[in-house]
């Protein structure tokens, strides 16, 4: 609101000064209060058109901003060579939290910080797309909760959102699963048993083989490999599911809309792709994209500017990871979708580019493929996850079964959560109430960082129920207003002189703990457009610590609600209330559950 204000003023500046269109300009939040609450480098991206100094053009600006008829600058002040710092008037920063109220009270369903950016098109996110071969650990729970928070802020922003996992129930992989659960069942039943050199260790191997043997008994001593790996398959993707309903807070049948299934590229899926790999071949050969060597099949991706040509068939036959990754992005595009978002790990980083520079050449190359556009297709690249316990790195290695899986994380942080008596909600049991916070902690610890940054997930940390934990500080802040707001009811009813917060007079919110909390509230549609459009949910959690800083600030210098001086006691109550409708977006965009009680 804020922003759009100044910049209406300074169009309003341009026009009158019969300056031309300035080029791509700045105008920014200020990080330190002597520089007003907004500046901009406009003087120095006109000042060539306008064969004027940035200083001189900068001092004209704001000469005629400062005389502008209803100026809502406080003052417009030039700065080293040539920036402009706003200051506004406090009645316009009042106006921020005045609308955000009204919005609420006159429309219900109205989210603050909505857009309509996306509105009438359809985004699809790909993200985990993990083969069953395992339980989902680390890399996966950072990917999973960078998926789901970034089809939150495709919600928000007005897309039709359908979230897909794609995976693949076949090759070799698979068969050392089937493998694997075989030679344990064997085992279970005290039979020779030859266990894969390369096959999985982890004890949910066990598990499986020891539920085939209660189920089955001796049935399947002579069973085919395939019969063990389908079983495991279907044991291990609903633990993937169930996982993910925990990380999701939904049940374990809605984690995703689709689940998409390679298979269906080579015409034995469920699905019903543009083009299988057979196809996406022929197409790459018919754009001079593909040929043979060494008895393998090449792209010829130098041919789209990347480094070197890569294999996509084998000299077995059997496809690499990029050639049903053509198939399945075209068919992507086929679909019609107006934005595609895939997450990917750092392992990624070479593939996604073939696989791009491959689409682009048979769109341009291929008549039947013309009309559809690469460019919708977006890459989110996150580095990888380690953990820490008492400041030393946890070695893990997913084929030799020393791992930490998110089911073993959230457990494991459940169990140090520690309720006081008032913490019981009514609606939870401590058991619930336990899981609630550890979700809270893994979710934001996987949020906070920018996704291209490794991620040290620090366990002590994560369960300290104190201000060092971040996510900690974010939810104290929430239970601290809710604590206030029980506060302010009991004392004004008790003295006759409860008012309604609608009817408050917020000019007298004059303090700079006060206004600058305004101010970051304010900031919220910038941030939330913001990180959708670098696909950084840590902008959102960081944007919610600051929101906290703030207003744990503002407190500790200022009582709340005070009886002799009730006009300014709902005044602040009205900020308090502004300040909560925020933390509850950001609750509901982050995934986070909001407690009542710390």
């Amino acid at each position: 609101m804020l922003k759009e204000l100044v910049e209406t003023q300074l169009q309003r500046a341009l026009e009158a000064l019969d300056l031309p269109e300035p080029p791509a300009y700045q105008l920014k939040r200020s990080e330190r209060p002597e520089h007003g609450d907004l500046s901009t480098n406009v003087a120095f991206a006109l000042a060539k058109q306008a064969g004027q100094a940035p200083r001189r053009l900068a001092e004209q600006l704001a000469e005629q901003l400062r005389t502008q008829s209803d100026s809502p600058f406080e003052s417009v002040a030039v700065a080293g060579a040539g920036f402009v710092n706003f200051k506004l008037k406090h009645e316009q920063i009042h106006q921020v939290l005045d609308r955000i109220l009204r919005y609420q009270f006159e429309e219900p369903d109205y989210y603050y910080g909505i857009s309509h950016q996306g509105e009438g098109k359809a985004a699809q996110v790909e993200f985990v797309s993990a083969n069953p071969t395992g339980p989902l650990t680390l890399g996966h729970g950072r990917q999973a909760i960078l998926g789901d928070v970034i089809a939150r802020l495709l919600e928000n922003a007005g897309y039709r959102v359908t979230r897909e996992f794609y995976y693949n129930n076949a090759g070799r992989q698979m068969r050392l699963l089937g493998q694997s659960v075989q030679a344990r069942y064997l085992e279970e039943l005290g039979r020779p048993a030859q266990f894969p050199e390369e096959g999985y260790h982890g004890e949910y191997i066990r598990e499986i083989a020891r539920k085939i043997r209660a189920e089955q008994g001796d049935a399947w001593a002579e069973a085919a490999t395939d019969q063990f790996k389908d079983y495991a398959e279907a044991e291990i993707f609903a633990g993937i599911r169930r996982t993910l309903g925990r990380l999701f807070r939904r049940p374990a049948d809605q984690a995703f809309d689709i689940y998409y299934n390679e298979s269906s590229l080579y015409g034995r899926g469920p699905q019903r792709p543009l083009a299988t790999v057979d196809l996406i071949t022929e197409w790459l050969r018919a754009a001079s994209l593909a040929y043979d060597k060494d008895g393998a099949v090449w792209f010829k991706a130098t041919a789209s500017g990347r480094p070197e040509d890569r294999v996509i068939v084998r000299r077995s036959g059997e496809p690499t990871y990029r050639l049903p990754d053509i198939a399945y992005h075209l068919d992507k595009l086929a679909r019609g979708f107006d934005l595609i978002i895939d997450i990917f790990g750092a392992d990624h980083h070479d593939t996604y580019q073939d696989v791009l520079a491959a689409l682009k050449g048979l769109c341009q190359n291929i008549p039947e493929l013309k009309q559809y556009e690469p460019e919708r297709i977006r890459v989110l690249i996150h580095q990888f996850v380690t953990l820490t316990r008492g400041g030393q790195q946890v070695k893990m290695s997913k084929r030799l079964a020393n791992y930490v899986t998110i089911d073993d994380l959230i457990d494991e942080l459940a169990a140090t959560v520690k309720l006081e008596e008032q913490t019981q909600e009514a609606a939870r049991t401590p058991e619930q109430l336990r899981e609630a916070f550890a979700v809270n902690a893994v979710r934001y610890f996987f949020l906070m960082r920018n996704p291209d940054s490794h991620l040290q997930f620090d366990f002590d940390l994560a369960k300290a129920q104190s201000k060092e934990n971040p996510v900690y500080y974010v939810m104290y802040a929430h239970t601290r207003i809710a604590a206030i707001n029980a506060e302010y009811f009991t004392v004004f009813t008790e003295r006759n002189t409860y008012r309604d917060p609608a009817a408050e007079d917020l000019s007298l919110l004059q303090q700079p703990e006060e206004l600058a909390l305004i101010k970051q509230l304010d900031a919220l549609p910038e941030v939330l457009a913001e990180a959708l459009d670098q696909l950084r949910p840590n902008l959102v959690t960081n944007y919610a610590f600051e929101l906290a800083r703030l207003f744990h600030d503002f407190y500790e210098q200022h009582r709340v609600v005070d009886a002799s001086r009730p006009e300014l006691t709902v005044a602040r109550m009205a900020l308090l209330h502004g300040i909560d409708i925020v933390f509850g977006r950001l609750f509901g965009l982050l995934g986070l559950f909001a407690p009542r009680y710390m």
